[in-house]
């Protein structure tokens, strides 16, 4: 990888790094007060039924933060990287391992919360050759307080997060990747899912050796979503693969998007029982499913869901932002909606 393809890379001023940000430099000064980020409330920040802590930065910190990773990506990352790579897909990521027979997945537990500020401050000192002070303060405008520990961790809603956090383990996703060249393996990261495969049966040894290395890196492996499998039908970074190795909408996606189908049918029959914000989230649902399910399967036949999430947009006049709610619902039928 070559870090002095970055603009980043060998940065020693406050000033250009604060025309690079786009951000008044004075702001700089202390990053951690000018910067604070809006912590979501829990009912929007559950995700697969498990609570997480989403934070999201104001306009101008967001702003910057995307600028931040366009330059971060100048440093060509590996092809095995997947996630948050623009035209790659968790798709991409489970169909570069469908023609091999074993498989050894591995789940990093509670990444981004894991990665400290020590191996993101050493990413921007050691591999970006960055000043002391600039590599501080780019540290903590990338990275939030620990609510129960000392220290800084990558938040999950900054942009900079998914590329960061590969970036901060770079020595350890090589030797990750050096362990599968060496054992005739294919590696692909996907955020904290990692996916190793082969047509050779993939030992208890190799496992062993690959938490080593994670574990020397001060992470924890998942321990029930991490296992060796062979493949009869598996499921990798939220696609299916069957046993002739094609991509496959996976079950729990597709009895999700029934629900929705069936809750959306139900709101229709008794409107009133529901709010606005009610529509407009569920029809967003179910839009989301649906498309979902066609990244995978592009030729699964889901008329009868389109059809409906169509018919009853048109019929309550239902639009896709909450903030264009007063705007909309303006049909006889969306009358008695509450």
């Amino acid at each position: 990888m070559q870090f002095n393809n970055s603009k980043l890379y060998g940065l020693s001023n406050k000033k250009l790094l604060a025309d690079i940000l786009s951000v008044d430099k004075k702001s700089l000064k202390n990053v951690s007060l000018e910067f604070l980020p809006y912590k979501l409330p829990q009912h929007l920040s559950t995700i697969n039924g498990k609570q997480r802590d989403i934070y999201n930065p104001n306009d101008e910190h967001k702003k910057a933060l995307r600028k931040l990773v366009r330059l971060l990506m100048q440093v060509e990352l590996p092809s095995y990287v997947f996630g948050g790579i623009k035209e790659k897909s968790h798709i991409q990521n489970a169909s570069i391992h469908k023609a091999n027979n074993y498989l050894m997945l591995i789940d990093i537990q509670n990444f981004f919360p894991s990665t400290l500020d020590s191996y993101v401050y050493d990413l921007f000192k050691g591999k970006f050759q960055m000043a002391d002070d600039i590599a501080k303060i780019l540290t903590d405008f990338v990275t939030i307080p620990c609510e129960k520990k000392d220290g800084r961790y990558l938040p999950q809603g900054y942009p900079t997060s998914p590329i960061l956090s590969y970036l901060a383990y770079v020595g350890m996703y090589n030797e990750l990747a050096t362990v599968a060249v060496e054992n005739e393996m294919i590696f692909s990261c996907y955020y904290d899912d990692l996916t190793f495969s082969s047509n050779k049966f993939i030992n208890k040894s190799l496992k062993r050796k690959c938490y080593q290395i994670i574990e020397k890196h001060q992470l924890k492996v998942h321990p029930i979503k991490s296992k060796l499998i062979v493949k009869k039908g598996v499921e990798v970074t939220g696609v299916f693969l069957d046993d002739l190795g094609e991509a496959k909408a996976p079950k729990k996606l597709l009895k999700k998007l029934q629900e929705s189908y069936e809750k959306v049918k139900n709101m229709d029959r008794n409107p009133s029982e529901f709010t606005k914000m009610n529509f407009v989230d569920e029809l967003n649902k179910l839009q989301g499913l649906i498309s979902a399910v066609k990244s995978i399967e592009k030729n699964r036949k889901i008329d009868l869901f389109l059809n409906e999430l169509k018919f009853i947009r048109k019929k309550y006049n239902v639009p896709y932002r909450k903030n264009d709610v007063k705007k909309y619902f303006n049909t006889e039928y969306a009358s008695i909606i509450r």
